[in-house]
This record gives structure tokens, C-alpha cells and sequence, in this order.
């Protein structure tokens, strides 16, 4: 562990000893990849063991729900409820071969974000070429209940290309999955969290009503469903730690992080 994140660590348990655990969370939690390696590949992959102690603690201390069920479950369960999303971005293949098993045995459903441009191919990060998941995987995940959200088909920013460019890039990657899975895909990630209100107007004219940034922190009682706040949980993160990351601290985290930039 570098002394960065020995000091991220630190601050993280710092906040989360003053704002304590708070009651009624919303947290959407946003993973991209998980290695049945000890150390992660880079800042994207997980530790196969350090995402098993996560999901235990999640599930000990919330509701786990897919993102296409928190608008109703925020409406329903009582208001100290804890409520959680765990996200996916990519379909990177480790999604079905590592954290898929994980996610069954405890009984937890996720949603999936696919760059359907890539699927069945390799996604080029920081740490190399990254199998993807095919669209058999694909189909499996959905029939076991998991939700499946689009990505786009090239992973762009959309705020950086014309706004017909945008909106071709969303509504292919949509109508791919509801080709693929026979089933209306109304969930989607915005490829590194770019997003402006032309971006949000055409995904909800495209039929998507939640979409998720990567801006950090918790969802407010009353959300901006199409540019939702998740929690980026990244590789070397100790568990109290990341208690922290699904409590109030992320939000004193968030706003004195962006103060210093």
C-alpha cells in the first residue's frame, strides 16, 4: 500500500468516527473489474477477496437492489432503511467468472453496464487488454436476474462529440441489449461520468429514466434520476474504509476533496 492510500484510509475512518454510520442510506457503489489474483490489475480490479468482504458487509447492513428497482424500493421501505446498488461498468469477462459466483451465493443482484461495441472482445485499460463478456454471458446474467444497463457502443464521452453523435452512441448500445435479451433496457452509464443537460435530455427522450454518473456520493432523498452519484470503489481500500465510502463521510469526503482541486 502506497502512503497515498495509506492516507486516504486513514481520512476515510477519520470521517466516518464524526458522521458515524447514518441511517436510511442511498449508496450506488460503481466496480469495473475483479481478479481472482491477490493484487488488483491497476486502479480498476478488485481483489477477488477484498470484493467478497465488501459484498458481506453490505449485505449484513443493507437492502441490495438492482438500479432499476431503487426508485420503488426508496418509496416503499421505511425511511432508516438502508438501501444499496452494486454497479459494473464495461462487462469486463471477470464480471461473469469471478464476481458473478460471489454475487449468486450471497444472493445479491447487480446491474451490468455493457460497451456493446465491445462485447465478446478486449477493453484496453491502464493495466492492458481486458477480456470482455459475450453475449451468451451476457444473456445469463439477465435470466439469473441481474439487470443489464447500457454503455454506450464506444465507450466515448459524450460530452466531447456532436450531440447526434451522442445520441446515436446511446440509443445503438440500448437497442443492441433489447435485441440481445428480448426485454426493455431503461438504465445507463454515462462513459467517464460525462454528462450536460443535452446528453441528459437525449437519453430520456431514448427511453432511459436512471442514469449514473461517476460524481462521488450518496443518492439525495429526492435524485436527479438521470445523473445519479455512485461510489467509485477502488483497489486497496480497507474494509473500514469502505464503510466509510457507503455512509454520510462520503459526502464530507467528496466535498472537502473538491475543495482542495
Amino acid at each position: 500500500m502506497s502512503f497515498q492510500d495509506w492516507v486516504r484510509n486513514a481520512f476515510l475512518q477519520l470521517l466516518y468516527r464524526v458522521s458515524g454510520p447514518g441511517a436510511g442510506v442511498r449508496v450506488i457503489v460503481l466496480y469495473h473489474s475483479v481478479s481472482l489474483e491477490g493484487v488488483g490489475r491497476g486502479v480498476f480490479t478488485l481483489p477477488l477477496t477484498d470484493f467478497e468482504r465488501q459484498m458481506g458487509f453490505l449485505q449484513q447492513r443493507f437492502k441490495i437492489v438492482r438500479l432499476c428497482d431503487l426508485a420503488k424500493a426508496m418509496e416503499t421501505e421505511l425511511p432508516e432503511r438502508n438501501l444499496a446498488c452494486v454497479t459494473f461498468d464495461d462487462g469486463c469477462l471477470d464480471n461473469y467468472e469471478v464476481a458473478l459466483p460471489v454475487l449468486e451465493r450471497l444472493g445479491i443482484k447487480g446491474t451490468f453496464f455493457i460497451v456493446t461495441g465491445l462485447v465478446g472482445k478486449t477493453l484496453r485499460t491502464i493495466a492492458g487488454e481486458v477480456p470482455t463478456m459475450d453475449k451468451e454471458h451476457i444473456r445469463e446474467m439477465a435470466a439469473l436476474g441481474h439487470e443489464v444497463g447500457a454503455h454506450t457502443v464506444g465507450h466515448v464521452k459524450l460530452t466531447q462529440v456532436p450531440i447526434e453523435t451522442a445520441r446515436a452512441e446511446m440509443q445503438s448500445s440500448k437497442q443492441f441489449l433489447e435485441d440481445l435479451l428480448g426485454s426493455q433496457v431503461v438504465s445507463f452509464a454515462y462513459p467517464k461520468g460525462a454528462y450536460n443537460d443535452a446528453v441528459k435530455q437525449e437519453a430520456a427522450q431514448l427511453g432511459f429514466r436512471y442514469a449514473v454518473t461517476i460524481r462521488e456520493g450518496l443518492v439525495p432523498r429526492q435524485p436527479d434520476w438521470l445523473a445519479l452519484p455512485r461510489v467509485w470503489i477502488s483497489p486497496r481500500l480497507i474494509l473500514p474504509a469502505f464503510a466509510a465510502k457507503v455512509s454520510p463521510a462520503v459526502n464530507w469526503y467528496e466535498w472537502i476533496r473538491r475543495r482542495r482541486r
